[in-house]
């Protein structure tokens, strides 16, 4: 392999196993692990090898070099350890690289190919634990392809080497390999396919890709800190796929996760507490605490199902008042903010369906809702911490002349969606008090700056209020059915408590421009394949396994229903048609003759299409076009004249062997010397892929036939 132009059969295996390493390496690349100056070092190994195989170049690196360097970089790797990258996984990845990258540039026997086979095994490996994205697959396909072609070439190759009669060569030896490689690791993902959905795998935990320096990430979180310096990375990595199973589709709809209710000046977040459990049967569990508050809101059910990716939290994210769950969660609490969740979901995926009360998005009569708050509500959503007095005094300012709560309120959420700017640009440097420094400096912020300047104004004017966070919108996708939701979607919002209307949801933030993006049908289908990857790979367990044996069954019992309905219909139908044969003589008739003719017509083609199979073959061979298939179907022609003769060939016999047991006086001498010749010339056209060999067997084995038997 480290030779320089390597001849076209042993390229074929060079390129094969080049193509293996790269799979690895790409599979680890995409996972965004990896970190550039690595990334640059493998591929310029990658081209580098390329470069060898085609003898474009020299091995540039001699033995003693290579232990020099190698010597040299584990004396390097405690540095990158304690000082550079600050974590094992960091620097020992690097280190495995950087051999890999070595070893590409060196390898030349069979130790150093199995050393890099293993090394692009461990690579993809890596990469499946880094990310549950269903590109994992495709890696996986891609690398069992050029494995199957590599180890296949490998072993012919090294036998070839080994015997005592030198093959001849092929042109359509790679080709084969490449359809062979194809066929076979086909096979084997369908096998593989089969036992996936016999035994269940169990999900594990995924590693996150941590923001990059003077970076933040607007996502789902437990908490809010405000006035972080720097800007906000936009993920696009979904995170929650969402089908409506009835009800209607609905546009912008909030998919609650977690409210926050203390605020310190800079920091949303919730003290610790005992969560209400919630009793569940067989999966399934009532959400008493939060039906609907009152009968008088007209609103409608909603039923779908969320397939909830692998997230740092363990919060179910739910529409509108859940009425009722079901999944296989363990366990599901209520915590005192009125967001549920499952302990131990925190880096799982979920999957679970979910009937929930979708009410209107501003009742008409909440206008005029009045009367004295519930202490405990009190309590907990009017606190706030030291403020500017110029915040309380704005709150005022806006809500002078409206009259009731609601509409006070209302009047906030207006102001600030008309008078303040969304942006993902964060303050240059940390401001004593973000929220003043929002409201009269900056006057631009995203999501979280002005809900939470909502919410302190509210309780400013003695509103309860509290900061609820989740994630809203979603694109449709038809293909699938499924609406994506992406990281970057998250989003922070307002509840404000009114008597007799209860948590009433307001959305100071104004509108974004949506994100210019892939939305063609490629994206369609790509996202359809996560789908089903997230929703069949990633979580599929027991329970799914159960289910989808009791489809199973059922399609099975209603094929075997169907089938026999058929076979009644049919015998229904030959039973009226023999009854109408008997009444009209003349039509039965003439209903036989067609049912003779078709027979007969069935027959010819069953006699006539072997021998125009025959033909076809012996016509390709005669133009020197034929295959090795083609020159062993007329091979057995031959067979098949020396069986009339009272020649048989046993199953151990080659050809040459069968041909050398022929002789007179057993067998006449001129069709012994002639079954010499088309041995010879078959063996050199199916195995030594020689035109002119073939073009004679067909000639010959046509004199066979003609010869008396």
């Amino acid at each position: 392999m480290g030779r320089a132009g390597a001849s076209p059969d042993d390229s074929f295996f060079q390129y094969s196993l080049l193509l293996l390493v790269a799979t690895g390496f790409a599979a680890v690349l995409a996972t965004g692990r990896l970190d550039e100056p690595t990334a640059a070092l493998a591929g310029a190994a990658l081209l580098g090898r390329a470069f060898l195989i085609k003898g474009w170049m020299k091995p540039p690196l001699s033995a003693s070099w290579v232990q020099a360097l190698t010597i040299a970089y584990i004396l390097f790797y405690p540095v990158d350890f304690l000082y550079l990258s600050g974590s094992f996984l960091g620097a020992t990845v690097r280190m495995i690289f950087f051999l890999a990258s070595i070893k590409l540039l060196t390898a030349g026997h069979g130790r150093d190919y199995l050393y890099l086979s293993i090394i692009a095994l461990l690579e993809v490996l890596a990469a499946a634990m880094l990310t549950s994205s269903a590109s994992i697959l495709g890696f996986l396909a891609l690398f069992l392809v050029f494995a199957v072609a590599a180890r296949t070439r490998y072993e012919i190759q090294s036998n070839a080497e080994a015997a005592v009669h030198k093959p001849a060569a092929g042109g359509s030896l790679t080709w084969r390999l490449s359809v062979l490689s194809l066929a076979l690791a086909g096979g084997i993902a369908v096998l593989a396919l089969a036992l996936f959905f016999v035994v269940p795998r169990a999900a594990g935990a995924y590693l996150s890709r941590l923001p990059a320096a003077g970076e933040s990430v607007l996502g789902f979180s437990d908490e809010i800190v405000l006035g972080t310096p720097g800007r906000v990375r936009r993920d696009n990595t979904p995170v929650m796929r969402v089908k409506i199973l009835e009800g209607p589709p609905l546009n912008n709809l909030k998919w609650r996760g977690d409210a926050l209710q203390y605020f310190d000046g800079v920091k949303w977040s919730n003290p610790p507490s005992i969560g209400h459990v919630l009793a569940g049967a067989q999966g399934r569990y009532v959400v008493g605490r939060l039906r609907r508050r009152s009968r008088l809101l007209p609103g409608a059910i909603l039923r779908y199902r969320v397939l909830r990716a692998p997230m740092d939290c363990d919060s179910l994210f739910l529409p509108g008042t859940p009425q009722i769950l079901e999944g296989d969660f363990g366990r599901l609490e209520v915590s005192d903010t009125d967001s549920i969740s499952t302990p131990g979901g925190r880096w799982k995926p979920l999957r679970y369906e979910g009937w929930s009360f979708i009410g209107p998005a501003r009742p008409a009569e909440a206008g005029d809702v009045e009367g004295p708050f519930q202490t405990r509500i009190r309590s907990r959503y009017l606190q706030l911490p030291a403020l500017d007095p110029g915040i309380p005094a704005l709150a005022r300012q806006i809500t002078e002349a409206e009259i009731s709560p609601y509409s006070r309120a209302a009047a906030i959420e207006r102001y600030l969606r008309t008078h303040f700017d969304y942006t993902l640009e964060l303050p240059l440097e940390r401001p004593s008090d973000p929220l003043a420094d929002f409201l009269f400096h900056r006057k631009k912020g995203h999501c979280e700056y002005f809900a939470s300047a909502m919410a302190v104004m509210l309780r400013s004017i003695g509103i309860p209020a509290r900061v609820a966070d989740g994630f809203q919108s979603g694109v449709y996708n038809p293909v699938s059915g499924y609406y994506t939701i992406r990281a970057s979607e998250a989003h922070a919002w307002v509840e404000a408590y009114f008597a007799g209307l209860g948590w009433t949801t307001f959305d100071p933030t104004p509108p974004e421009p949506a994100p210019e993006g892939l939305r063609g049908r490629s994206w369609q289908y790509l996202d359809a394949l996560e789908t089903f990857w997230n929703d069949w790979i990633i979580q599929y367990d027991v329970n799914r396994q159960a289910s989808l044996a009791r489809s199973v069954q059922i399609e099975w019992y209603r094929a075997g229903y169907e089938t026999m309905e058929r076979w009644d219909r049919a015998w229904l139908w030959a039973g009226s048609r023999w009854e109408r044969w008997k009444q009209k003589p003349a039509q039965g008739a003439a209903g036989i003759l067609q049912v003779l003719a078709g027979f007969l017509t069935a027959c010819l083609a069953f006699w006539a299409l072997p021998r125009l199979r025959a033909w076809l073959v012996t016509q390709r061979v005669s133009r020197g076009r034929g295959s090795q298939k083609d020159c062993a179907l007329l091979y057995e022609r031959a067979l098949a004249q020396m069986q009339r003769r009272g020649f048989n060939r046993a199953t151990w016999q080659t050809a040459g062997e069968f041909a050398k047991t022929v002789q007179p006086p057993e067998c006449p001498a001129a069709v012994s010397a002639l079954l010499v010749q088309i041995t010879q010339s078959y063996e050199r056209a199916r195995f030594g892929c020689d035109g002119e060999a073939g073009r004679q067997l067909a000639s010959l084995i046509r004199t066979l036939e003609r010869s008396p038997v």
